[in-house]
């Protein structure tokens, strides 16, 4: 497993069979000792401060298949090997991410509803999309009412608004949104005025009537474009916070967030833009102008055909996509002929965890 193997006071160096050399410091071993975590959960069962300031190291000696460390204080632990050579390739790896355009077609495949229910190989390839590309669209979803969360079940868990658990986007009189009239309607991102933005939504065909041809447009690409051109707009939309809000008869709903959100590796992280729901911009006098440059530059980029995917959802057919990531839109429909689509809303932490399940059973067969 190991080629040699050394310690110091502070420390322990291997260098494995495949040439790669890690290093461990002490309290991060004291900290990892695996007796120090419950055994059915795997929790640690110590906190941080329960730890020596400092944890000089005695010995450390090959135990069969594990590590053997004794400290100056008589704590011994005994760590797999296996486990430390997994532990020591763990890097920060970004997620993968393919930006698209209006002309990469594939993105508009359809993923079959009852072979996502039936294979687990074919639901991972249909998780993968989502996570990748930010959207995915799904065929044969039977139309009737609820079908989305069985759908939605699928991915992960639905996150309840007081839009509620499924909402309803058709033309009702009295409206508290836009969303439900018979308008048009740019691409946006919905519910920037939450805290935190629900981040996966599902749209479901129950109905398409006339008109209500569908918009997509990939933000993460629209903001590297962006970058691109005029770094400096980006700039600013990244580092000044604006107001979102919402309210009717129930709800005030408001929060401050960039248009463009950026990690810390100045990666474009999220997208919040909805103009029907941003509020008086709240900067000083002198900032004003650059940054309504900055917003119409970036909303001159959602009118591109180059970016703007367009589609129409059939009856039965349903779209999953990323709301901190994909924007979305429609054109007008008419009343005469009922438009009614379903959806909800989800959090990405049960697709990244179903993804995880589902990796993990394709790798155990593999071997």
């Amino acid at each position: 497993m190991f080629q040699e193997l050394s310690y110091r006071a502070d420390g322990v160096s291997i260098v494995w069979e495949d040439g790669r050399a890690s290093d461990f410091h002490s309290l991060w071993l004291r900290d990892n000792d695996p007796a120090n975590r419950d055994p059915g959960t795997g929790q640690r069962l110590i906190d941080v401060a329960d730890l020596p300031i400092e944890a000089e190291i005695a010995r450390a000696v090959p135990a069969g298949t594990a590590l053997r460390v004794f400290w100056t204080d008589g704590a011994v632990a005994s760590f797999p090997m296996a486990w430390l050579h997994r532990e020591s390739g763990r890097v920060e790896t970004p997620r993968s991410v393919r930006e698209w355009k209006a002309s990469d077609s594939d993105v508009l495949a359809r993923f079959s509803y009852p072979e996502i229910r039936q294979s687990s190989q074919y639901r991972l390839k249909w998780l993968r999309a989502i996570a990748t590309l930010g959207i995915a669209f799904v065929e044969n979803v039977p139309p009737k009412d609820g079908q989305v969360l069985e759908l939605a079940s699928l991915i992960g868990w639905v996150r309840e608004t007081n839009y509620g658990r499924v909402f309803d986007v058709r033309a009702v009189p009295q409206p508290n949104n836009l969303a439900y009239t018979e308008l048009a309607l740019g691409l946006h991102t919905d519910n920037p005025y939450r805290d935190p933005v629900p981040s996966l939504q599902i749209l479901h065909a129950l109905k398409t009537g006339n008109g209500g041809e569908s918009l997509f447009a990939d933000g993460f690409a629209i903001a590297d474009a962006l970058r691109a051109t005029n770094r400096a707009a980006l700039e600013i939309l990244a580092s000044t916070p604006v107001l979102f809000q919402f309210s009717d008869a129930r709800t005030r709903l408001a929060a401050d967030r960039p248009i463009v959100e950026l990690d810390r590796h100045s990666a474009t992280a999220a997208i919040h833009y909805n103009s029907r729901s941003i509020a008086p911009l709240r900067v000083p006098a002198e900032k004003v102008g650059n940054f309504y440059c900055a917003y119409r530059s970036f909303a001159l980029l959602l009118r591109d055909p180059v970016f703007v995917m367009r589609t129409t959802l059939r009856d039965g057919e349903a779209v999953v996509f990323d709301n901190r990531r994909v924007l979305h839109g429609r054109t007008a429909f008419a009343s005469e002929v009922p438009r009614h689509l379903q959806g909800c809303y989800l959090e990405r932490d049960g697709l990244f965890s179903n993804l995880a399940l589902l990796e993990g059973q394709t790798q155990k067969i593999a071997a």
